[in-house]
């Protein structure tokens, strides 16, 4: 079983979401556990923040290379999936975003801020200290 979204190869989570290619190795689109894949539950809800592919894109094309290596964990995955989850394709939600605040005043919101308003270091990822979404 595949992801549904991988229909003959052409990976259509790519088309919303095109700087993953280089961060993903695509062998979970060609296995049962798609439905692990963060960018599969975003792009199976029906609400996204109008901002949720700019943060994505600056997330990705921010982050040290190296980070990435360290970050593709369960725990960390589990942390992006509850972000996306509370504020990114929450309709009741995304407005209290302090990312999305920032964005509507034409601030770039820096990478390090969590829609919670809490910051995490990179450090703490690697570390792979407990950090919580309220």
């Amino acid at each position: 079983m595949s992801c549904p979204y991988y229909e003959d190869f052409t990976r259509i989570c790519i088309t919303s979401f095109p700087h993953i290619r280089n961060h993903m190795s695509f062998m979970t689109c060609e296995s049962e556990h798609y439905v692990d894949c963060l960018v599969y539950n975003v792009l199976q809800k029906k609400f996204r923040c109008k901002y949720l592919e700019r943060c994505v894109d600056d997330a990705v094309k921010n982050i040290p290379l190296l980070v990435k290596y360290f970050v593709e964990d369960d725990k960390t995955i589990k942390l992006f999936k509850e972000i996306a989850e509370k504020y990114c394709t929450s309709e009741l939600k995304y407005a209290q975003c302090a990312n999305y605040k920032l964005f509507i005043q034409g601030i770039q919101p820096p990478l390090d801020l969590l829609p919670d308003g809490k910051k995490i270091r990179i450090t703490d990822i690697l570390l792979k200290k407990e950090i919580t979404i309220e």
